[in-house]
């Protein structure tokens, strides 16, 4: 009996950017997913197959069309949104996926001070007069 690593489901969060209220979940990129998005993104043309995996990534999202029906997470309900917020889309999962800790907040201590090392302030004893003959 082998193992089966389960399938991550990433919520991402927009809150504080233009995109604030959007709510997507998505599952993770696999290694091959993301090699072939770092060459999608590198090669004129790819665009189609780009958004056919970020579509295939997309477990949920609360879009609206202006007429506020759901846009489903569908091929052709990406295709009906703007390319930027896409691309922010993708760009949060694999910010998310990359395993690069979100910054401290602001409100954060910045730790204990160091130990101060107990130096001697006081003049160093006069250095002993040479007395060697010059030769």
């Amino acid at each position: 009996m082998g193992y089966r690593p389960p399938r991550k489901i990433y919520k991402l969060d927009f809150a504080g950017t233009e995109y604030d209220g959007l709510a997507v979940s998505m599952r993770g990129l696999t290694v091959g997913e993301e090699l072939e998005v770092d060459s999608l993104r590198a090669e004129d043309g790819g665009e189609r197959r780009f958004f056919e995996m970020l579509t295939g990534l997309l477990v949920d999202w609360n879009v609206e069309d202006e007429h506020g029906q759901p846009v489903p997470a569908t091929f052709e309900g990406v295709c009906t949104q703007d390319s930027a917020m896409v691309m922010a889309i993708l760009n949060a999962l694999q910010a998310v996926t990359s395993g690069v800790p979100d910054p401290l907040p602001q409100s954060s201590p910045s730790g204990e001070p160091s130990p101060e090392v107990s130096i001697p302030m006081e003049p160093l004893s006069p250095s002993p007069q040479n007395s060697a003959v010059p030769a």
